[in-house]
């Protein structure tokens, strides 16, 4: 393996935390905008609330990496595609102004309402350049472009859904966690609908696609039983086996486009570096949020007068 193909490992390792996280972060505002049930609001909002921001990590590795490890493609993808790039970015700093201002004044109506339309604003956008990139396009208007935001989109909402089945259930809202499986269910099928014929379509004949499906059906499965922690796994493999079988078919010439053994070497040690701190700082975050809330504690019992 050279290390041209251990930078897009790597680059290929972000995205699917980028995809997981972030992505199912950007789903869970979508959900808040089309749901107007108050209480699924709140398991959404407590569910983002310390995570959103951290999301972002995966996402400017990416791009780091991207820039320095491939500066050509990083230099035409920019280039060729900024205005979709930049409103994604407008997307990500209106839906996270949005939801810390709406905390500050509730009462603004139209908080929710830009959180919840960037929240679909920018995977869409990231998803139609993702596809264009991968089949070689131009546009990202195009069939492909529209193609590819819809899908990403779709998969969002499903992944978000499944992540807050669990949410509710520990915060003690089976009425919700009811619910956001129905969301899982009609999303999920509806990103299955889109992918499977897309793929076809597209030409994409990885077997990867193969494993997305069989992943995809296993969760809708697990979903009917209400195995709701296993779906959490088989969910993500779906969605993440879409992502690498679209860049298995991109077809990128990587040594031309590398940057130099030194400079590459340079990015490993600092990654080397970095991800001593980062790796066990978001595992910890994770794992701590994932807790459920502590029971109250139970009061001191009075002590028995005394019969003297």
């Amino acid at each position: 393996m050279s290390l041209a193909d251990a930078a897009l490992g790597l680059i290929m390792v972000g995205l699917s935390a980028y995809l997981l996280f972030g992505g199912a972060d950007f789903g869970a505002g979508l959900w808040h905008l089309l749901s107007r049930r108050r209480t699924d609001q709140e398991v959404i909002e407590h569910a983002m609330g310390p995570i959103w921001e951290a999301n972002h990590v995966w996402l400017i590795f990416v791009m780091v990496m991207t820039w320095t490890a491939f500066p050509p493609i990083f230099a035409d993808v920019m280039s060729a595609h900024w205005i979709p790039l930049s409103l994604a970015a407008l997307g990500i700093v209106a839906r996270g102004s949005t939801f810390v201002f709406s905390k500050a004044d509730p009462d603004q109506r139209w908080y929710p309402w830009v959180f919840g339309v960037s929240s679909a604003v920018t995977p869409y956008c990231l998803g139609a350049v993702a596809a264009v990139v991968a089949t070689g396009g131009t546009t990202w208007w195009s069939g492909t472009g529209l193609y590819g935001g819809v899908l990403t989109t779709a998969l969002c909402a499903y992944l978000a859904a499944v992540y807050l089945i669990w949410d509710a259930r520990r915060l003690a809202d089976e009425d919700a966690s009811l619910r956001f499986r129905g969301y899982a269910l009609v999303s999920g099928s509806v990103a299955g609908l889109l992918a499977l014929p897309g793929a076809a379509a597209l030409g994409v004949r990885s077997p990867l696609i193969l494993l997305s499906a069989a992943a995809g059906l296993v969760s809708l499965v697990l979903l009917v039983r209400r195995a709701y922690l296993s779906v959490r796994v088989t969910g993500g493999l779906a969605v993440v086996a879409v992502l690498w079988g679209a860049a298995e078919m991109a077809g990128l010439d990587l040594d031309a486009a590398a940057a130099h053994d030194a400079v590459l070497q340079a990015v490993f040690v600092a990654l080397g570096v970095g991800a001593v701190i980062l790796v066990p700082s978001m595992a910890w975050l994770y794992v701590l949020f994932q807790r459920g809330p502590e029971p109250p504690a139970r009061p001191a019992p009075e002590p028995r007068p005394s019969r003297h």
